[in-house]
């Protein structure tokens, strides 16, 4: 009888640790640091939003390159991508007023200009399109570090 007990009682102890082991460790989608320069026609591409989507489905990741044209990439579930193929997107960012000093407070005799957007330039995208809207670029992040040059050329 004792040892019915005894042995019960290690199932138990081990069937615990078991359960304790194997629902320890991380969860989810696999991430892989991504990391890259992007250029155009060799010179490098400031300020544009690099993307990759993953083409089986699930969260992108993006990033923004730096004056040297170098960018790293995250998403919402840390940094990184999602392991596997991405279809990759560049797009260039309108251009935005550098120095624009925001008041406290408006003076009393301003007043809104309801049509000064309509007078803004027209963004005018710098990146071919079989870069961005129409991509023709695919990219396979591997699990480990990955470092992915873009090199675009503005010629077909």
């Amino acid at each position: 009888m004792v040892r019915k007990v005894v042995f019960s009682g290690l199932m138990l102890l081990f069937t615990g640790i078991l359960v304790v082991l194997t629902g320890c460790g991380k969860r989810g989608p696999k991430l892989a640091d991504v990391s890259g320069k992007v250029t155009l026609d060799g010179q490098p591409l400031a300020k544009v939003i690099v993307t990759f989507v993953p083409i089986g489905g699930g969260v992108s990741s993006s990033g923004v390159t730096d004056e040297a044209g170098r960018f790293s990439l995250a998403c919402s579930l840390g940094r990184g991508a999602l392991v596997g193929q991405h279809r990759v997107y560049v797009q260039s960012q309108a251009a935005g007023p550098e120095d624009v000093v925001i008041p406290d407070e408006d003076p009393p005799d301003y007043r809104p200009d309801p049509y000064a957007s309509l007078r803004a330039p027209p963004f005018v995208e710098k990146i071919p399109a079989r870069y961005n809207t129409n991509t023709e670029v695919v990219r396979e992040v591997r699990p480990g570090t990955n470092v992915i040059d873009l090199e675009l050329t503005s010629r077909p």
